[in-house]
Order: C-alpha cells, then structure tokens, then sequence
C-alpha cells in the first residue's frame, strides 16, 4: 500500500481501506486477484492493492490507464471474467430502476466475490447527510453535488441488495464502518479546512492522523457505511475481526481531534471578526473612493471652466492690443492732418494777401 494513501480524506481512506483489507484476506496465499472496479475512474483502489490487476469502468472519462467506458447496469465483459466485482459509495448514484441490473451485471461478471460499499438508507444517514448539506449552505456558501444525488435518487435499501445476491446462491456478509455521529462532525471538519487554502495543510495532517489513528477502531454502531459482501461459488467470506480493532478509540485520539475543533472555532471566530472589520474598511474605503471621483468631476469642471476663461482672456488681450494699435494709428493721423491743415492754411492766407496786392496793383495801374 502507498504511503500517500494516508494523506486521502478520512472518508475516501475508510472505504478503499476496508475493501482493499478484505480482498487481501479472501485471496490469502493464491495468485494475483483480478478485480473490476466499477465506477473507478479515479483507480485509487490500485493504491491500496498495488498486487492485484484491477481493470476500471465508468461512465465518466479520465486519465487513469485502461479505463473502459461502460455502464454498470450493462457491463462489456463475459462472465465471470473477474475474481471480485467492486463498487465504492456508487450504487445510491444509479437511478433506482436500474439497480437491480447493476447488481445483477456484478454478480454475473465475478467468479468469486461481490463487493459493494456505500451508504444504506437508514433516517439516521438520511439526517447526517441533510445536515452535512446545511452545513456547507450556510458555512461555505455551497452545495455539494453527490449529496443531492442521494437526496434525488434515494439511498438503496441494503436489504433488498443483500436479498437479491442471497437469490443468486451467494453467502452475504455486511460490515459496518464509520461511525455516524463522528462521520458528521469529522465531514464538516474536514470539507472545512478543505476549503480555506490557508487550513490546507493543516487538513492534510488531520486526515493523516484519523487514517492512522482511529480508522481501524471506527466502527461503532450507527455507522455511516456497509460493506456488502457476497461470496460465489462456495467461496469463503472475510473473518472481519481479523482486519479492524475494537470500537472504541485508542486514549488520548478524541481528546486531540476535539482539541483541533477548538482551535478552528477560535480560528472561524476570528475569521468572522476580520471578514467584518476588512468589509467595513472596504466599505470606508468605498465611499471615500466615490466622494474622491466626485471631487475629482467638480475639479475637472473648474479646470475646464478655467481654461475656457483663460482662453477668452486671451482672445480679450489680443483684441485690447488690437484697439491700442488702431488708437495709436488715429492718434498720428490726427496729428499729421492738423499740421498740414495748418500749412495749408497758411498757404491760403499767403494767397489771399498776394490776391489783394495785385488787387491793389491793378487799381492803381
């Protein structure tokens, strides 16, 4: 098993662990078991059982290698072409007129065992999962995807599924994991921190420690998820015992979780405080903005209104100028026109005065 499959989320880890340690013990000392997993786009279970073929199929692409695009319902292998048939938390997403044939394609492809995990209608897990959904409402602003498919489609009834394998000649074991009201509280830790960029790392050590610490203690009734196992062909079924602890948690690991829940209520307090305090500063900071471009109009107004001014000034200047030459110009002219007025005057009187000397003249002669 990788070492970075404690790193997972606490309830990815709890599902493909569980599985993976039941495989394990079924196929004991023979050869390499050849597993499909159905609706494994993802091909984590490779991660947990690096020793067996496991071959993928999904409605959905991705880039996991030898992915077959296939429906459950309707599987394109030939029978028993598997040793176990695989399902994880998949079945309460197929509608539920088909997932009678889903388990019916399961059982008819595997030749040893038929495994199928997931959540089981139950009020207590219809309850968690409702307010698991508020949670992320009302503390993260969103909702998520595969639990409104549950709501949509219903949780299968694990009765009827362990019914009809039983109606199919196989022996049918259901194992319980995850205690429920631990399940709730630690989902919203988790998804959480998942969601703040800052809580990351801190996510990643806490998943670390559940896988690590509590996984294998944590099944104590009401549980969150059943493994429903069924066994072909006179093959055996899993000595459970053998895989998980005691349910009850090891000392010291609750008082380190609710310690860690502590410190992110203290942490989303004082995140709530600066979200206000940041808002309010934003808004400040807003409506000085808005009062700066108000001020920033009138001043543009004024300088427009100052440059038409100044322009007009200037065009005053200019005409003032023009009528202080015009002045001066009439002022000379004036002047010019009084002195001749003059010389011509004088010539008039010189004139007059030879006109009475030759009047003179004339009377005498």
């Amino acid at each position: 098993m990788s070492a970075d499959v404690l790193a997972l989320p606490f309830d990815q880890y709890q599902r493909y662990r569980l599985v993976a340690d039941l495989l394990r013990e079924l196929r004991g000392d023979g050869p390499q078991l050849r597993v499909l997993d159905i609706g494994g786009r993802t091909a984590v279970l490779r991660e947990f059982l690096p020793d067996a073929r496991i071959d993928l199929v999904d409605v959905e692409p991705s880039s996991s290698a030898g992915l077959v695009l296939g429906d459950g319902s309707r599987l394109p292998f030939q029978d028993a072409s598997f040793d176990a048939v695989c399902a994880f938390d998949t079945l309460e997403h197929i509608p539920v007129p088909l997932r009678e044939a889903f388990v019916s394609e399961a059982r008819r492809v595997s030749r040893g065992w038929v495994v199928l995990a997931g959540p089981y209608a139950h009020p207590r897990v219809e309850q968690a999962e409702e307010l698991l959904q508020k949670f992320l409402e009302r503390k993260l602003g969103e909702r998520h995807r595969y639990l409104d498919e549950h709501r949509h489609h219903g949780l299968p009834a694990r009765a009827v599924v362990e019914a009809q394998l039983e109606r199919g000649g196989a022996r049918v074991l259901s194992i319980p994991h995850g205690n429920l009201d631990r399940w709730l509280v630690l989902q919203c830790l988790s998804m959480y921190m998942d969601y703040d960029p800052a809580l990351r790392p801190i996510a990643r050590d806490f998943q670390r420690f559940y896988n690590a610490e509590l996984y294998a203690s944590d099944h104590a009734e009401p549980v969150y998820r059943h493994v429903i196992v069924a066994a072909l062909a006179g093959r055996s079924l899993p000595r459970v015992e053998e895989l998980l602890a005691k349910p009850v948690a090891p000392e010291g690991a609750l008082r380190a979780t609710f310690d860690m829940l502590g410190e992110l209520v203290h942490f989303d307090r004082e995140r709530n405080w600066w979200h206000a305090v940041r808002g309010e500063s934003e808004r400040t900071i807003q409506s000085y903005r808005r009062e700066l471009e108000r001020w920033q109009g009138l001043h543009a107004s004024v300088e427009e209104t100052l440059a038409r001014v100044r322009q007009e000034l200037t065009e005053a200047r200019a005409y003032s100028e023009h009528l202080r030459g015009a002045y001066q110009s009439s002022e000379e002219g004036r002047v010019y026109h009084a002195a001749r007025g003059e010389q011509l005057q004088a010539q008039i009187e010189a004139l007059k005065a030879r006109i009475r000397e030759l009047e003179l003249r004339g009377a005498r002669e």
